[in-house]
This record gives structure tokens, C-alpha cells and sequence, in this order.
């Protein structure tokens, strides 16, 4: 590839137009199905000449069972920094006013217990100390364990790729009658 010369910008063109058929080729499939291409394509660069083809790398098996392209289905994986810190805080206070608040205060009120646990934990979030006896450290653990195992995300699956790239030193191809075909459908449209 060091020989082939390209236009500036080409890198940003090819990604917004892969973008474009890797779109096409999602809507085609279901997130759920594994499968298989052989991809065929010639990319030139009408400003420089350059000028590469992409195919299927020969070979056999591998992840991609001999052929060059392949989609895996979706996967399930568990994901502990998916956990919104927010939503939690909030259902563990609000676990403690429903068990230390009476029923009968005021909409606002809420207890001695429940004003601790948001003073503790205003203090460990800005501090590296705890200040916990440990007590209570094997049930916290169980707990964390327990509520990070049930962070499951369905992930796309991933995509291999085996082809090789092979520059054409002469490819020749008719630009003007490119050009006069690119005017002739801006006009049509």
C-alpha cells in the first residue's frame, strides 16, 4: 500500500460510504444470525490514479471458515460500569425512609437513620477512608456480587475480516465517461 498515493480526504470518503452499506447490510440481517461473504471490490482514486483491489485472502479455516468476511451473532456479556449510580443511591434511600421513616410524618420528613446513611455516604464519596468497622463486609460483598452478576448487555457480535489488498498499476478505466455519467444523474434528479 506504501506505493498507491491517494487524494486527501479519501480515508473520510470510503468511511462515510462503508457506513452507508454497512447500514444496507444490518438492515438485511438480524442481530441474531452469524454469517458469511466473500467480498469483492476495486476502490480508485480518479484524482491520483491509484488504484487497489480487495478480495478474499486464500486460506482455509479459521474463524472465518475460509472465506474473507464474517458477521457473528449478537452476544450477552455482563457489564459492571453499566450501573447507574444514580438510580441506585436513590432505591437504597429510599428503602431506608420507607423502613426508618413512620407512615405517618410529613411527605418531606425523613429519620436520624436515613440523614446518617446520606452524611456516610457524602463522606466516602469525597474521601478514601470508609470509616466501617468491617462488620457487615462479607454481606457487602454478597450483595455486590449478586447485583453485578445481573448486568447483562447484548453486545453486536464482532466482525473478522481475511482479505488481502493488492494495487493495480494499470487499471484502466474511462474517467471522462465516468464523469459525463455522474453529470448526466445530477441533472435527472
Amino acid at each position: 500500500m506504501e506505493e498507491v498515493e491517494w487524494s486527501d480526504g479519501m480515508a473520510k470518503a470510503l468511511r462515510f460510504l462503508a457506513n452507508k452499506i454497512d447500514k444496507q447490510e444490518k438492515s438485511r440481517h438480524s442481530p441474531e444470525e452469524d454469517y458469511y461473504a466473500d467480498p469483492q471490490v476495486m476502490v480508485m482514486d480518479m484524482n491520483t490514479g491509484s488504484t487497489v483491489v480487495m478480495q478474499t485472502e486464500l486460506h482455509e479455516g479459521g474463524k472465518t471458515k475460509g472465506r474473507g468476511y464474517r458477521r457473528c451473532s449478537a452476544v450477552q456479556q455482563r457489564v459492571p460500569a453499566k450501573l447507574p449510580q444514580k438510580k441506585i443511591i436513590r432505591r437504597l434511600l429510599k428503602l431506608a425512609i420507607r423502613n426508618f421513616v413512620p407512615a405517618d410524618a410529613s411527605p418531606a420528613e425523613y429519620s436520624v437513620v436515613v440523614k446518617k446513611a446520606i452524611e456516610d455516604i457524602a463522606q466516602m464519596l469525597v474521601s478514601d477512608e470508609e470509616g466501617d468497622d468491617g462488620r457487615h463486609e462479607a454481606a457487602l460483598q454478597s450483595a455486590l456480587s449478586d447485583l453485578l452478576d445481573m448486568t447483562m448487555s447484548t453486545r453486536a457480535g464482532d466482525t473478522l475480516l481475511k482479505v488481502e489488498v493488492i494495487p493495480i498499476t494499470h487499471a484502466e478505466m474511462d474517467v471522462s465517461a465516468i464523469t459525463n455519467e455522474i453529470q448526466l444523474k445530477k441533472v435527472s434528479q
